[in-house]
């Protein structure tokens, strides 16, 4: 089972640890300044953004995650909590840090 990722971001919090460093994206374990709290607003925005760059619509990437374009738009107008499956394939796909997509760090950082 997939642990939700409001428990994942207690749990890095705990052991101060980043949630890209569970996911295995980076090897480093901590960012500097980051944030406690997933923010709602900023992770939705930030999927959007990332959604309009890669010039996918909501129900293209729906299909590219196996779920509904009113799962995504609900993520995206902060209503709801990206899923964790879902924010690792996005991540993955799109080589983007899941800390900076939900708010927790400022600087976007690319995977490698």
């Amino acid at each position: 089972t997939t642990i939700p990722l409001i428990h994942l971001n207690t749990l890095c919090n705990y052991f101060k640890v980043s949630i890209d460093y569970i996911l295995g994206f980076t090897s480093k374990k901590q960012y500097q300044k980051i944030k406690e709290n997933i923010d709602l607003k900023i992770a939705g925005m930030r999927l959007k953004e990332l959604r309009k760059e890669n010039k996918l619509t909501l129900i293209k990437l729906g299909n590219i995650l196996s779920c509904s374009y009113g799962t995504i738009a609900s993520y995206e107008s902060g209503k709801q909590l990206i899923a964790t499956h879902f924010l690792y394939q996005i991540c993955k796909k799109y080589n983007i840090s899941a800390d900076y997509l939900l708010g927790k760090i400022d600087e976007p950082k690319y995977l490698k």
